[in-house]
């Protein structure tokens, strides 16, 4: 019998409880069928008040059961409801939890590549393997020269060459190296000059020995060997600026290419040529690898560079090829040290070819063009400021302080060409040791000034040993037209003197020098400071003490 039929019958007792015994009986007769099973009804009413007070008591704890399973139902209706609640909001916050989960990996990731980055730096560390060689350089600095020591080897006669030589790494990260050098350079000189006059009637002054004022530059060169290099340099002083720093170079050399170029056809190019852009002296003719450059001062056998000078700073690109036996360059610049858009002026093109027909032998030939004249009047030429600066060395100046009124380049023979330029330049290079032979010859013409210089030079040293060598160099700047006047006028150059080696980065060098002005005619007028017909003069003693790493 089902809990919802027991509880029935017993409220229909109970009300039973309340009729007469006949009607009772009667009620009692007419249900027999329905509760078969069920013991016989008593038939006293004492025994029928106490069965029926049985069943109440029975049917109240029923009723007491079914309130408490009310009650357990409606509880776990309520704890149902807060489970689907808090599996909404378990829902709800899943993605979130899902990224946090994300970035704590990815957190974690970075911290055990971190980890195992420094476990490898230690790990170098502990080997003798360290991310610097500072004390190996320092300690080099001291050691005497060695070997044979060319002032400009062959392996360094590149465009990625025509900087100072980077020792001294201070850091690496992953594949970069940094690397930093300083070069720094004192000078004692004893000049004298003669016939120098800045006008018809005026003449300058005599020179007293003295000290120069001393130069420094300072490098920094980021590497990933094979790939790029990223370099930039000062001048923390020089004779242009004595008492102030200013940028040189700075440039990026890419020697193959990064992601998503690496490994198609393009990036198969770059093992044949590397790419060079930025601020850089551009590469024409060889002297760059011969000649001082401010205080980097080591590749130069003597002290003053040759009496006409070409090197100049541009902004621009150059491309070369690095597989021979022909080796090439292509390059676009501005035509000046800096920035300028006037209007009609194009960027210059200069080229050059190289090689080496024998073991000891390098050959190349170089040209160069820029045209910045634009819309200026031929009336304005002279007071025109975009010029040409590839004479004029303006960046790293003169070696030979005060002669010829003095300034940026004294002594120097700079062509007027600004303007209309064209430039040649033909190098050859012999080392065979104890031999060193350079020598160059050029011509450069401007036809906006119809100015024409033939120049060159030849220098040769010996080496007694690895650490002492004798060196002589004869220059010349032979003038076709100056200020478009036509003249067979020329000065020359004589540079005799040597070096000692120290220690590998200490060199002390002596020299002496003597230049003079030849048959000029008086329509040539002033040729860089000084009255050319008077057929003026300078000659002395120049030493030098210079430090590098």
């Amino acid at each position: 019998m089902t809990h919802q039929r027991k509880m029935a019958m017993y409220i229909g007792l109970a009300a039973a409880a309340t009729l007469p015994l006949p009607a009772l009986r009667a009620a009692t007769a007419s249900s027999a069928p329905a509760t078969q099973g069920v013991s016989a009804v008593p038939t006293t009413n004492a025994a029928l008040q106490a069965q029926i007070a049985a069943m109440a008591k029975e049917l109240a704890v029923l009723k007491k059961n079914q309130t408490t399973s009310q009650t357990k139902e409606a509880n776990l209706e309520n704890q149902i409801a807060r489970l689907k609640a808090q599996n909404a909001r378990i829902a709800a916050t899943q993605s979130a939890t899902m990224n946090e989960a994300a970035t704590k990996e990815e957190i974690q990731r970075l911290y055990k590549q971190v980890m195992a980055n420094s476990r490898a730096i230690s790990t170098r560390a502990a080997e003798g393997v360290p991310t610097n060689n500072i004390n190996q350089t320092v300690q080099s600095m001291f050691a005497p020269p060695t070997g044979e020591n060319y002032f400009s080897p062959f392996r360094i006669e590149n465009p990625a060459h025509i900087r100072p030589p980077m020792h001294m790494q201070i850091g690496q990260l992953g594949d970069m190296r940094l690397y930093m050098g300083l070069q720094t350079v004192g000078r004692w000189q004893a000049l004298t000059q003669q016939s120098a006059y800045s006008s018809p009637t005026k003449q300058y002054p005599g020179l007293d020995p003295g000290f120069q004022t001393p130069f420094a530059n300072l490098d920094f060169l980021a590497s990933i060997p094979g790939k790029l290099d990223v370099f930039f340099d000062t001048y923390v002083a020089s004779r242009p600026h004595p008492n102030q720093m200013y940028g040189h170079q700075g440039y990026i050399l890419l020697k193959q290419l990064p992601a998503p170029f690496a490994g198609g056809p393009l990036s198969n190019l770059f093992d044949y040529i590397n790419v060079k852009a930025g601020a850089f002296d551009i590469d024409f003719g060889d002297q760059n690898y011969h000649r001082s450059n401010n205080a980097f001062v080591q590749r130069n056998p003597l002290i003053g560079n040759y009496v006409v000078d070409p090197n100049t700073e541009e902004i621009g690109a150059e491309v070369y090829s690095v597989k021979g036996p022909l080796y090439w360059l292509v390059g676009l610049g501005s035509g000046t040290t800096t920035e300028h858009f006037d209007y009609g002026s194009l960027p210059d093109v200069h080229g050059k070819l190289w090689g080496y027909p024998l073991h000891d032998l390098r050959l190349s030939f170089s040209a160069y063009y820029a045209n910045l004249a634009g819309t200026t009047a031929a009336a304005n030429l002279a007071t025109d400021y975009e010029t040409s600066h590839l004479y004029s060395a303006e960046r790293s100046g003169g070696v030979y302080a005060a002669v010829f009124g003095g300034g940026d380049n004294p002594g120097q023979i700079t062509p007027l060409d600004g303007l209309d330029v064209q430039a040649y330049q033909a190098d050859i290079t012999w080392e065979h040791w104890p031999w060193e032979v350079y020598s160059f010859v050029g011509w450069t013409g401007d036809s906006a000034y119809d100015e024409r210089w033939l120049y060159g030079s030849a220098e040769s040293v010996y080496h007694i040993n690895s650490a002492l060598y004798l060196a002589g160099r004869f220059s010349y700047g032979v003038a076709g037209a100056v200020h478009g006047v036509d003249t067979s006028g020329w000065v020359d150059r004589f540079q005799i003197g040597g070096g000692y080696w120290f220690t590998k980065s200490l060199l002390a060098k002596l020299e002496y020098v003597y230049q003079q002005y030849n048959n000029f005619n008086s329509a040539a007028g002033v040729v860089d400071g000084v009255e050319a017909v008077d057929n003026p003069r300078f000659s002395g003693v120049v030493m030098e003490v210079s430090f590098s790493f």
